[in-house]
């Protein structure tokens, strides 16, 4: 009895990370920096993306000083998208092409953190 327990609870264990495995983001990037002194600089990070997929942004920044701006452009540098600046965000982006994608931190006179994280939504 107790060993058909034992067997039955592992066997949902299984089943739950299996589930889980298959249906969480995939993280395509993630970048951050810290800057106590005033910098103007980009960070940038790139990746594949197909038409319809479904984009995560997760951002986290302290800004004490200048500006700024996460910017997402295409392959030929175009900006298909642009976060909200906030000190914390959540955001969700459908890529309309498929194509390769850089997201770029620009600093401006910026004195702050930021964090960022790209994932890709199943």
């Amino acid at each position: 009895m107790k060993k058909s327990i034992v067997i039955g609870i592992i066997v949902m264990i299984a089943v739950a990370i299996s589930i889980y495995l298959q249906t969480a983001p995939e993280e395509l990037g993630n970048m951050g920096d810290s800057y106590a002194e005033q910098t103007t600089t980009t960070s940038a990070i790139s990746f594949p993306g197909e038409a319809g997929d479904k984009i995560k942004f997760s951002f986290r920044s302290t800004v004490k000083s200048g500006d700024l701006d996460m910017i997402l452009c295409d392959s030929a540098g175009n900006e298909v998208y642009k976060l909200d600046k906030a000190k914390a965000l959540e955001t969700f982006f459908s890529l309309s092409n498929s194509d390769t994608y850089t997201l770029a931190a620009e600093c401006k006179d910026f004195i702050g953190e930021f964090t960022i994280k790209v994932y890709k939504i199943k």
